[in-house]
């Protein structure tokens, strides 16, 4: 969850489509000052088409000057360090695009703004009311938007007749979304319901089985469990890669061109006052009932107090924190700038000496326990710290450049499905042949959506341009379309075998840990038996992953029943395994809480699955529409 803190960049695409199609300034950099003249050309005329629909250059750079003050601001100092990540411009164009295709959905149902929408869209504006809150009268109102809106009232009244269309569009789409009861009470369960154990962790992977599987066996377990071979319609699809690795041994990058990397970008070296911390975090949302935030606080501050008098804080972080990308690591957030934590946790931690327990911060996240482990001024980043990251990463760029050389030759090679064995023979590659579906995507190549969105719309017969996948690019020939269907037992033999043994496993660990915990007169002597040790006081939340041992239902439905109790003990499978439990103490379900929240809760899901839907809906938008970008124009963006 701070690591959502840490690297909010990374949410660029949500904040980008609010911000880069609301709102558009001029981006003089590119149209004069010593960062780079206007070239001439046709290449400076557009920035991308969708269908008939231009978008051009002068529009796209507007909203990328918006977008790129927005980043200062959010990022400080900082943001010179991750600008050239952010892909400023692809994501910029990629908003553009979408509200073209928005626009274009809306008009094809028949959605478009009166003129009486958009004048009472107009009158609603704050910007347009007197100190006494009446609308300042149509000269001032011209006055205003011819100042402020490039093309003047015209321009502007048509942008905001296209804003109230896409929204039209947007709630039409959604409107259908529904949120039921049910799901209401899981998530006020998971957020309210507690439960404290201690547990003695019996690992699958440690236990003794046979690995003996017939084909018997195989084709039992696959008829017993034939729904989770399920596939929605796909693509039967041969490919090559090449491979990043395979060019990164032949480049060479010399000790000089590191340094003169390091001089060029000095400005980009800088890195502003540090500090690095730890922390436990008692999630709560920030809408959540008072008494929810101060069971949360409490809990925070008994921990406090608990360190305070010599408990280990990284023990604590990894039993107790709700962030489960730190409290693996101790709850250890690592070096952080004051910008890239939300403003109320930062504070906290560059007002707290290097070696101090800060009060309990609340953030929008919840309450935080927080320990300043150490603490660096701004400055240069000295070259000896980074000299081996700017090789990795020049050796990286140049390695990319011979993989995109060599992955077009390649593709020019095989223009038709027929001709890509011969091409990957004469470049010594491997082909490989398989279904692809939403459900089965190639995991040896990562995760790609380019891959699989193109894939997945590929004509039977076609050959793909090179796709970008975590080892290199990847050249596609469509085979067959493969209709939805339960997967044929050859095609996911081996992955029944992987069930097989792991399910073998996990009875073997839950055999054992029954065996052990009959045996024993409480958890302390059954974790002896066992070779390991007990965890103490770990919070049960429904739902959620245990560390170690991943998750485990039975456990959330024993430990959040009516019945649950203090000293109640036994055994459970996990994902990885199996548990000794005993429980400790039980928080447990409120119906008259639930009662007074539940509309509030409702509201807030109904918006993150209609968000969730919508951009389903744009996704599959996107492929009825003709989309070119101007790659030229838009890569000048990146740094």
């Amino acid at each position: 969850m701070l690591n959502a803190m840490r690297e909010n960049f990374r949410h660029l695409k949500w904040v980008l489509w609010i911000v880069a199609i609301s709102m558009v300034l001029y981006l003089g950099y590119y149209f004069g000052g010593s960062g780079g003249g206007r070239r001439s050309g046709a290449d400076e005329d557009w920035a991308a088409v969708v269908d008939d629909s231009t978008i051009g250059s002068r529009e796209f750079l507007e909203a990328a000057r918006r977008a790129d003050e927005y980043y200062r601001q959010v990022l400080g100092d900082q943001y010179e360090q991750v600008r050239e990540q952010l892909q400023l411009g692809r994501q910029v164009v990629q908003s553009l695009v979408d509200r073209r295709v928005m626009l274009a959905e809306a008009r094809s149902l028949g959605l478009a703004a009166s003129p009486a929408e958009v004048s009472r869209e107009i009158l609603s504006q704050p910007t347009f009311r007197d100190e006494s809150g009446r609308f300042v009268g149509k000269q001032r109102y011209t006055a205003m938007v011819s100042r402020s809106y490039p093309g003047g009232v015209a321009a502007f009244e048509r942008n905001l007749a296209d804003d109230i269309t896409i929204d039209k569009w947007r709630n039409l789409v959604t409107e259908p979304v529904r949120i039921s009861d049910r799901e209401v009470l899981d998530v006020y369960r998971s957020r309210s319901q507690r439960a404290t154990m201690d547990l003695v962790v019996v690992p699958a992977a440690a236990q003794k089985i046979s690995t003996q599987i017939s084909d018997g066996d195989v084709r039992s377990w696959y008829e017993a469990h034939e729904e989770r071979y399920r596939r929605s319609e796909g693509r039967r699809v041969r490919w090559v890669v090449v491979a990043r690795q395979a060019f990164l041994a032949k480049v060479q990058v010399a000790d000089d061109d590191v340094r003169k990397y390091y001089e060029a970008n000095r400005e980009k070296m800088q890195r502003p006052e540090q500090r690095r911390a730890r922390h436990i975090l008692f999630a709560v949302p920030e809408s959540a009932a008072p008494d929810a935030k101060e069971t949360a606080r409490r809990r925070a501050e008994e921990v406090l107090d608990r360190i305070r008098k010599g408990e280990d804080f990284a023990a604590l972080a990894r039993s107790l924190s709700e962030d489960p990308g730190s409290a693996k690591n101790g709850g250890d957030l690592g070096w952080f700038a004051r910008a890239q934590m939300t403003p109320r946790f930062a504070a906290a931690a560059f007002d707290t000496p290097p070696g101090q327990l800060a009060p309990v911060v609340e953030t929008e996240f919840g309450f935080h326990v927080l320990q300043v482990s150490d603490s660096r001024p701004a400055g240069a980043v000295p070259f000896d710290e980074v000299k081996d990251g700017i090789k990795r990463q020049l050796e990286l760029q140049r390695a990319q450049e011979e993989v995109q050389t060599e992955a077009r030759r390649l593709r020019e090679d095989a223009a038709t499905p027929k001709d890509l064995d011969a091409a990957a023979a004469r470049a010594n590659l491997a082909v490989t042949e398989r279904v692809v579906t939403r459900e089965t995507p190639p995991a040896d190549l990562g995760p790609s959506p380019e891959f699989l969105d193109t894939v997945l719309q590929m004509a039977p017969g076609t050959v793909s341009e090179p796709l970008g996948v975590a080892a290199g690019l990847a050249i596609v020939a469509a085979v067959e379309a493969v209709p939805a269907s339960v997967a044929p037992l050859q095609e996911v033999r081996d992955q029944v075998r992987t069930e097989i043994l792991n399910a073998r496993a996990r009875e073997a660990a839950a055999t054992a840990a029954r065996r052990t915990l009959a045996s024993s007169a409480d958890l302390a002597a059954a974790a002896r038996a066992l070779g390991t040790e007990v965890r103490t006081g770990v919070e049960i939340v429904p739902g959620r992953n245990l560390p170690g041992a991943g998750r485990s239902p039975e456990l959330d439905r024993i430990a959040f029943s009516t019945s649950a109790k203090a000293g109640d003990r036994g055994v459970v499978e996990t994902e990885s395994g199996a548990l000794i439990y005993s429980i400790q103490a039980v928080q447990t379900f409120d119906p008259a809480k639930f009662e007074t929240s539940k509309g509030e809760m409702r509201n807030e899901l109904l918006g993150q699955r209609r968000a969730e839907v919508l951009q389903s809906i744009l996704d599959g938008a996107r492929q009825r529409h003709k989309i070119r970008i101007n790659d030229e124009m838009v890569d000048r963006l990146r740094g």
